[in-house]
């Protein structure tokens, strides 16, 4: 019988004659071939792959080879897979998102986005502030530098850091100890250095342990006790106020002043500062008017 009707096979064109309905499709016979070698499937067996047919030896050659067929060019793909929405594809169908350059087998992703090797290194890899090199796996951030976890360590001693409290001095990693040893602010009371927060009072430092009233010992507290001033020393109110008053009317006129003094001697070095500037400003003024003046007679 001759029936007609509208192929949605390879052609897309009408059938009259013999159709072939193979995968929900109609196909005119010489249309329904193996999608890799061509070979007509009318009087053959065939294999479904990828929602596609396929030939019986072509079905056996990527099963004893393991391959895939690009979901783009309908070729196998003998090296590199680049899986896409779950479909193989050959990389170079795919571009550099930086470079636009077709990939190849050294194909780098990340989130969800496909770099060549060259690109990937340079601008989307970390380095490792340590040995200079790109981090293939893991890094450790810190100070806006990322490092190798094994090259993350103490610059004192190379004790390792990963996972270990570490402190930084221009932009440096130390361990604990030894940022203390060689950079902790010694305090005044037991001449021990310090990492952690300190007092800092009359022109000292203090452990906030050791921050005593030099009357009475009492352990002071700098945001919530009055502390006084008395012969560069701290006391608390109690203590001052056993004073004689004609002791700290005195005392009180010496601060006083010393503050003075200290102000009159900060506008003094201003007031220097700002004078050989000028002076430094006009000196370059009349350097410039020389060398105009030596060009313009030239």
């Amino acid at each position: 019988a001759v029936v007609s009707t509208q192929s949605t096979g390879t052609c897309g064109g009408w059938v009259i004659g013999r159709v072939i309905e193979a995968l929900d499709v109609k196909w005119h016979p010489e249309c329904f071939g193996c999608y890799m070698c061509g070979a007509e499937l009318c009087e053959n067996g065939f294999f479904k792959h990828n929602g596609r047919p396929i030939c019986i030896d072509c079905h056996d050659l990527l099963k004893r080879r393991k391959m895939h067929i690009c979901n783009k060019c309908d070729t196998p793909i003998e090296d590199y897979v680049l899986w896409h929405l779950k479909e193989p594809y050959h990389p170079y169908h795919f571009s550099c998102q930086i470079c636009f350059k077709p990939l190849d087998s050294k194909i780098k992703e990340k989130d969800n986005t496909y770099y060549c090797q060259l690109c990937y290194d340079t601008e989307i890899q970390d380095v490792c502030a340590a040995c200079k090199k790109a981090i293939d796996g893991r890094a450790i951030k810190a100070v806006d530098k990322a490092w190798c976890p094994e090259h993350f360590v103490c610059y004192a001693c190379e004790r390792p850091l990963t996972g270990e409290k570490f402190m930084l001095h221009e932009k440096v990693p130390y361990c604990q100890f030894h940022y203390t040893k060689l950079f902790g602010v010694r305090c005044f009371y037991c001449d021990n250095r310090s990492s952690m927060q300190v007092i800092k009072v009359l022109n000292k430092n203090y452990c906030e342990n050791h921050f005593f009233c030099s009357g009475c010992d009492t352990l002071l507290e700098e945001q919530k006790s009055k502390v006084i001033e008395m012969d560069m020393k701290p006391y608390c109110r109690h203590c001052y106020d056993k004073f004689p008053s004609d002791m700290r009317r005195k005392l009180l006129e010496s601060a006083n002043a010393a503050a003075k003094n200290r102000k009159a001697t900060i506008k003094k070095d201003k007031d220097r500062k700002a004078s050989l500037k000028k002076k430094k400003d006009e000196k370059k003024k009349a350097d410039r008017e020389i060398v105009n003046a030596t060009q313009a007679a030239s």
